[in-house]
């Protein structure tokens, strides 16, 4: 009868140290999203997830209208201490983070006027094609005005994602 009581004891012993052991996750935002962090971005194979979702702070240095893909892209002077998000790349483009929103995001996500100073939230990843770090897709910025991608964006976009190769240069009409 003693021994059931001792494997018992022993079981429960472990179950406590399991559920002491486990990590406590911290999700970075409340803007992180669920499903696959590259959902939506035009040739996702040139990017390497380094973190499904981070934040970064800083002030905007340039905004970027993409035609070919639709993407907004903005250049993020880092915060001192954000040092970690650049790889030696970002050196080509003055020491920005790069900040991709992509066309079906445009409705949720403001997009930032130059000067700004801003926290954006999304998957940070490598760009193995130009070998510098990125916020791509951002899925939350924290400053700016909702500008949604015309219809003809949206078009092209879904085109490229379909691997409709010279969609971008498709008539608009």
């Amino acid at each position: 009868m003693r021994r059931p009581a001792v494997v018992l004891a022993v079981f429960l012993l472990f179950c406590a140290a399991a559920c002491s052991l486990r990590r406590q996750v911290v999700t970075a935002s409340p803007y992180c999203r669920g499903g696959g962090p590259l959902a939506g971005v035009y040739h996702p194979r040139r990017l390497k997830v380094k973190s499904r979702c981070r934040a970064a702070v800083g002030t905007v240095s340039k905004v970027k209208f993409e035609a070919y893909d639709g993407d907004v892209h903005v250049d993020l002077r880092l915060d001192s201490g954000q040092e970690e998000l650049l790889a030696d790349g970002n050196e080509r483009l003055g020491g920005n983070l790069v900040v991709e929103i992509i066309p079906y995001d445009r409705s949720r996500v403001a997009i930032p006027s130059e000067g700004a100073r801003i926290e954006v939230v999304g998957p940070w990843v490598a760009d193995t094609q130009h070998g510098w770090n990125e916020i791509h897709p951002a899925w939350w910025v924290s400053a700016g005005r909702i500008e949604r991608a015309s219809s003809s964006e949206l078009r092209r976009a879904q085109l490229l994602l379909q691997g409709v190769e010279g969609a971008a240069f498709e008539d608009d009409d």
